[in-house]
């Protein structure tokens, strides 16, 4: 059986389901499906972590793909995920996508909301319940994403999470892409991935928005999705096997028809120099690390 050979890692809220679903059209290149998270169970997930024979099988359908790929973006967060991919695969292909921390981690937590990996509203009250949250108190009920995820003064320190990888792949192994970049030029960063992945460069019919800011229009219909009778999960699991392709479009659709997407409020002066003292140094130190001038990202 073939092994994955491109792992896009994170960061979340960055470009990687546009870049995700901009690949996945390429004939060249195959994706089981947008999420495993397989190597990165160092992280503090309530579920428990999937076997190899599992994670295997879910690429058993790759054909003659140059490229079998998988995007979990808390594979960049994971202290142990870099060692692990590349013991499980030393020629694969890392791709990491950053952002300025102060809009990722916003972003994130609309997203958190949106879909139940936080029940904290009011984004500054998220953050000062971060001491709370550390303790293991004050978690989501339904939460599925790992904790470290909403904690957000955290998540967002970038330095250490691309060291990790620059440390243990080699340079023409791994891509970083900023997403301030991916968006002003998106065909020109994608032409980028397509050349460094040795495929051909054929674009996609659009290189539309991906997974634009959303909340949820119901909230009564959000908790139906998080918690389903007992007697709907049985019917689900008999006509919906798991990780089957029927079943993540089902549970996409239903996600779907739940967003309603609008522009988030924006952050206020007062909470983004707050973030800025807090990623300050990471920022720095970062774009030493990638040679990159990112003092646009220090501004008030």
């Amino acid at each position: 059986m073939r092994k994955p050979n491109l792992f896009i890692v994170g960061a979340p809220k960055t470009g990687t389901t546009a870049l995700y679903e901009y690949l996945n059209k390429h004939h060249d290149v195959y994706f089981p499906q947008k999420t495993i998270y397989y190597f990165c169970h160092d992280l503090s997930f309530r579920t428990p972590p999937i076997p190899e024979s599992t994670y295997l099988n879910m690429f058993a359908n790759a054909g003659s793909q140059k490229i079998i790929a998988e995007a979990s973006v808390f594979n960049l967060l994971s202290p142990g995920a870099a060692k692990k991919i590349k013991d499980f695969n030393p020629e694969a292909r890392i791709i990491i996508m950053l952002r300025n921390p102060v809009d990722m981690v916003y972003s994130l937590h609309t997203e958190n909301f949106s879909c139940g990996d936080d029940d904290i509203e009011d984004f500054e009250a998220a953050l000062n319940a971060e001491p709370e949250r550390k303790q293991g108190r004050l978690i989501p009920p339904y939460h599925n994403a790992p904790v470290e995820a909403i904690l957000y003064s955290e998540v967002a320190k970038f330095y250490e999470q691309v060291l990790r990888y620059k440390s243990v792949f080699a340079e023409d192994k791994l891509h970083i892409i900023l997403f301030d970049d991916f968006k002003a030029d998106t065909e020109g960063e994608y032409r980028k991935v397509l050349r460094f992945l040795s495929v051909q460069e054929i674009m996609p019919d659009t290189l539309k928005v991906v997974n634009p800011s959303k909340v949820p229009r119901s909230k009564a219909y959000l908790n139906f999705l998080l918690n389903p009778p007992g007697f709907i999960k049985t019917l689900g699991r008999a006509l919906f096997p798991h990780h089957s392709h029927r079943r993540e479009k089902l549970i996409d659709f239903l996600w779907k028809f739940n967003n309603k997407y609008q522009p988030r409020k924006p952050i206020t002066p007062e909470l983004k120099h707050r973030l800025l003292d807090n990623y300050k140094d990471d920022i720095e130190k970062l774009g030493k690390l990638l040679n990159r001038d990112l003092s646009n990202w220090l501004k008030p």
